[in-house]
């Protein structure tokens, strides 16, 4: 009966390591949240003909990432009034860690009208692809939409979107 005990209770210790090991080795499941966040910030802006280039640097906050910054460089074009496409890159910084954000092809700017070249609406969408810290191997689509103020070099953005991480 001791030699019976004394098998059970080994076979007790081997499941209990087996399990602690598979945890321990496990990869954790990605987590997907909904993503929402306003940025506000300033825009120093180069003209180059008809050319448009600009440095974002504005603060806000998101639900995944927290108080924090936005910063970055888009680029566009006068050639297409009223509306022309966007291309850029940003980070979002936060607590959390950083996303890196690049605009998509639906991205879009858009003066109030040919003769208001100053009020510009921004709207499209933009790829998260990897970040630091706890966004790392970062995911998703982002919708952006907001507002470019050019005579106050201001602007507004609200992003809604899917995050994996």
């Amino acid at each position: 009966m001791k030699h019976f005990r004394a098998l059970v209770a080994a076979a007790g210790v081997i499941a209990l390591v087996a399990a602690a090991g598979a945890a321990l080795g496990a990869t954790p499941k990605p987590k997907t949240v909904t993503f929402k966040g306003a940025y506000a910030g300033t825009v120093t802006e180069k003209v180059d003909g008809q050319n448009v280039t600009g440095l974002t640097n504005g603060t806000g906050s998101s639900t995944a990432v927290g108080k924090g910054k936005l910063i970055g460089t888009p680029a566009g074009t006068t050639a297409n009034p009223p509306c022309s496409p966007i291309t850029g890159v940003a980070t979002i910084t936060g607590p959390k860690g950083n996303l890196k954000v690049s605009l998509l092809p639906t991205a879009r700017a858009c003066a109030a009208s040919e003769d208001d070249q100053d009020n510009i609406s921004v709207v499209g969408d933009a790829k998260v692809a990897g970040g630091t810290k706890l966004f790392k191997k970062a995911k998703g689509k982002l919708h952006f939409s907001g507002t470019y103020d050019r005579k106050a070099f201001k602007f507004t953005l609200k992003f809604t979107g899917k995050l994996t991480y």
